[in-house]
């Protein structure tokens, strides 16, 4: 078995890459640097996300796989007055225009081999808004692709869904200033933000376990900020 993980040098992708290990694949990271000494069942590949061309490279070179996890994804403390148009550009092709690009024709693929799994990284901010506006609306757009992926090859055996947890602890969330911390913090039942451990065992389960009937979903976990 053989999955990629982009962006999974460190934080959620880390985590869902070991995971994955554990099960038995063979996990291929694709990131802007390599890791250092990659534990055994892991390739580290390096490229840059936001360069279709130069990833789509990679993926051709690691060839078919049964698991594809679109981790990679950047936040900005900008407003939306802020951003200039190759900041626009550059954040949805890191979060969103490369990661669909990327899932669709890995998913012509495993509906050629008679199926596969894709789980992608939304956020809450998909569904509720965020000051960064072109993070919101990047998460918001993987979410629906997922939708398209598993409505276009669902019935050829590609399973397609996004995990869309609230804050979590990770290098990201110490960019965002400590009194909106604390003010999403008192937002959740048990008034902490989600871990990356937490967030990878619901989308490594998505990647393996989950029954075929779960397809186009969108899982939240956000203990209780955004009930549906």
């Amino acid at each position: 078995m053989k999955a990629i993980v982009t962006g999974g040098t460190r934080g959620i992708g880390f985590e869902i890459a070991k995971m994955l290990v554990a099960r038995g694949f063979e996990v291929h990271i694709i990131a802007r640097s390599k890791i250092q000494s990659a534990p055994k069942g892991m390739v580290s590949w390096i490229a840059d996300i936001s360069d279709y061309d130069q990833t789509i490279q990679v993926v051709d070179r690691i060839g078919p796989v049964d698991v594809l996890i679109n981790n990679a994804g950047i936040m900005n403390t900008m407003t939306a007055s802020d951003y200039a148009s190759d900041d626009i550009l550059h954040i949805l092709n890191v979060n969103l225009i490369t990661a669909i690009r990327i899932s669709v024709r890995l998913a012509e693929q495993m509906a050629e081999t008679g199926g596969g799994r894709i789980v992608s990284m939304g956020s809450i901010a998909g569904e509720i808004g965020h000051p960064d506006i072109w993070y919101g609306i990047s998460k918001a757009g993987i979410s629906n692709a997922m939708r398209s992926l598993a409505r276009t090859f669902g019935s050829r055996g590609v399973m397609a869904n996004t995990v869309a947890p609230g804050p979590v602890e990770t290098e990201m969330m110490k960019n965002a200033p400590e009194d909106r911390k604390a003010r999403l913090k008192s937002t959740t039942i048990s008034q902490r933000f989600c871990s990356a451990e937490e967030v990878a065992k619901v989308a490594c389960w998505l990647a393996t376990d989950a029954p075929p009937y779960i397809n186009g979903e969108v899982i939240d976990m956000n203990n209780g900020t955004n009930y549906r």
